[in-house]
């Protein structure tokens, strides 16, 4: 009985170590796009400017100031001037 903790215990020790190894996934340009649509709706429900962060506005009709790539950690959210689609790469 007394192998079967010592064993336990050294097996839940090592999962401890290794957990702490684990990288953590960087998700932020999927809020951005969420957030990004929802300030672009807002704009033209409102029909008024919206200013959002990174640089970005939004006219009255929903269309961005400025066509540009915001760059996050392993992806990039290019904003295409015009319409103000957003594209992930």
């Amino acid at each position: 009985m007394v192998e079967i903790l010592a064993g336990l215990c050294i097996i839940t020790a090592m999962a401890l170590i290794s957990a702490g190894n684990v990288s953590k996934t960087d998700l932020s340009y999927y809020s951005y796009l969420n957030e990004y649509v929802q300030k672009q709706s807002e704009a033209m429900r409102d029909r008024k400017a919206v200013n959002y962060e990174k640089g970005v506005s939004f006219n009255s009709m929903g269309h961005v100031n400025q066509g540009r790539t915001i760059d996050f950690l392993r992806h990039q959210v290019i904003v295409h001037l015009g319409n103000g689609y957003a594209s992930l790469e």
